[in-house]
Formats: structure tokens, C-alpha cells, sequence
């Protein structure tokens, strides 16, 4: 498994950085998790071959994690794109993207390929023969909630859990990413096994994510999502000094292999 930071700001814009937006890639399929404003540019920049790209996966539609799709749908109609591909966010909102696209003149009848919305998976997706997406629900869209019955907005994030069988049948892969949380402890009942752990830094305290993960023997910790106002530099080194953790700070067009 193979995985690519395209975007790794915090909801604040920064200089030279794209929002979020994480590519995981098995043989020749990638899918795309979180699809912020300027993703389509890191993917561009990564000269990827874009027919790879099967799915995209939208954890919530606040701009820095979904503002990018109608961008990233005509890059694919202007590379050329023929085959379908499906994007899955949450199902409350998928009727106002519909209506949203024709009015930025992103029109079906012009695309040579489908982009199919559809919802959230509830439980396990089957990705490929090998390799299978678990959404599990978060709470850092609770503070809308007062706010749902008035605007019919979802009120429940998402983080992702992927996992790849090797070849022997026997042995697996595990990659956690965070997405936007409200506490590390909604984490707890996916961490355990996990070989990549990509958590944001944005909504919770470094410190909190140190005592969390030295509770755990995770082989790598990448840290994203973090706000340009934040060093984050002293706290990697007492997590190194102290729990001999391996962790990192993510940049675009990082690449990961697991």
C-alpha cells in the first residue's frame, strides 16, 4: 500500500500548501481520501495517471476537505478522462452538489465519463480483491448540531481505517487516518494493529496525540492538519527523546510505503 500526501494544511491557507487530501494506492488503483482546494494542482504536480483514480472518499463538506471536487472533476475532463468514477460523501448533502455543480457550468452533458454520487458507506467497503475502506463516526461536527434541523446538514464526521491483505492471505496492512476529530479517544477502537497512523493536529492538542499513541506500538505517526501558528518542532523531539516514537510532520507530496 502506497500512500501520497496530496494536501496537508489546516483549514487556515498557507503559501505552497494544498488542503486536504490523501491518495492511497494498491497495484494500479488509487483512491482518494478528502479532496480540499488545491489538490488537483499536488496531483497534477505528481504527473499520476489519473485514469488510476477509482473513488473518491469526502469525510465532511467543510471547505478545506471537499472545496476541491469541482476543480478535480474538470482537470479530469481536461486530461481526457473516459472512465466512471464514483464519489461517496454524506448522503444529506449529495442533492445540494448536484444543483451546486451546474451553477460553476460543470455540466454531465459535457463529461466523457460518469462521476457517480453516492453515500457514505455504513460498513466495510470492498475496494479491491485485497483491499477494503472502514468509515468510522467522529464528533467534530458537533457544535452544528443546533444548526442541523434548520439547514439539513450532516452532523457526523468521519475518519478512515484501510486495510490491505498480503499476498499470503494471512498477513495485513493497516493505515488510520484521522481525518477531523474531536478527541484522540475516538480513535482508540482502530488503532490497535495499525502500521501508518495519519493524525490531524488542528482540532486536538500534540500532546494529547504523544500520550496517546507511546500507549500503543504504531511503527510510524505522520502529523497533519496543523496551523501555520503552531511549532510543532519541540514536541517531536520529547515524543522521539521520550517513547522513541517514529513521527513526522506531513508535507505535500509526501510519499509513504507500508
Amino acid at each position: 500500500m502506497k500512500i501520497t500526501i496530496f494536501g496537508s494544511a489546516s483549514g487556515i491557507p498557507e503559501k505552497g500548501k494544498a488542503h486536504s487530501c490523501v491518495g492511497v494506492e494498491v497495484g494500479e488503483k488509487m483512491f482518494l481520501l478528502e479532496i480540499g482546494e488545491g489538490a488537483s494542482s499536488s496531483i497534477a504536480g505528481d504527473d499520476l495517471d489519473i485514469e488510476k483514480i477509482e473513488k473518491v472518499f469526502i469525510s465532511h463538506t467543510h471547505a478545506d476537505h471537499f472545496i476541491g471536487l469541482p476543480r478535480f472533476l474538470q482537470y479530469l475532463k481536461w486530461r481526457g478522462r473516459k472512465k466512471d468514477i464514483e464519489i461517496y460523501l454524506p448522503e444529506k448533502h449529495i442533492d445540494a452538489v448536484e444543483k451546486f455543480l451546474p451553477f460553476l457550468y460543470i455540466f454531465r452533458e459535457r463529461f466523457e465519463f460518469e462521476y457517480k454520487f453516492l453515500p457514505l458507506p455504513k460498513d466495510e467497503l470492498i475496494l479491491t480483491e485485497n483491499l477494503k475502506i472502514k468509515l468510522f463516526p467522529t464528533s467534530h461536527l458537533k457544535k452544528y448540531r443546533k444548526y442541523s434541523d434548520i439547514y439539513g446538514v450532516e452532523t457526523t464526521s468521519y475518519g478512515y481505517l484501510v486495510e490491505e491483505v498480503l499476498n499470503d492471505g494471512i498477513g495485513v496492512k493497516r493505515f488510520l487516518f484521522s481525518s477531523d476529530i474531536d478527541s484522540v479517544g475516538e480513535l482508540k477502537n482502530f488503532i490497535e494493529g495499525v502500521d501508518l497512523l495519519l493524525i490531524e493536529c488542528a482540532h486536538i492538542g500534540i500532546e494529547d496525540i504523544i500520550e496517546f499513541v507511546s500507549e500503543y506500538n504504531v511503527p510510524k505517526v505522520i502529523l497533519t492538519h496543523i496551523s501555520p501558528d503552531r511549532d510543532v518542532n519541540f514536541m517531536l523531539e520529547y515524543a522521539r527523546a521520550k517513547f522513541d516514537l517514529n513521527i513526522e510532520v506531513a508535507f505535500d507530496g509526501m510519499k509513504i510505503e507500508i
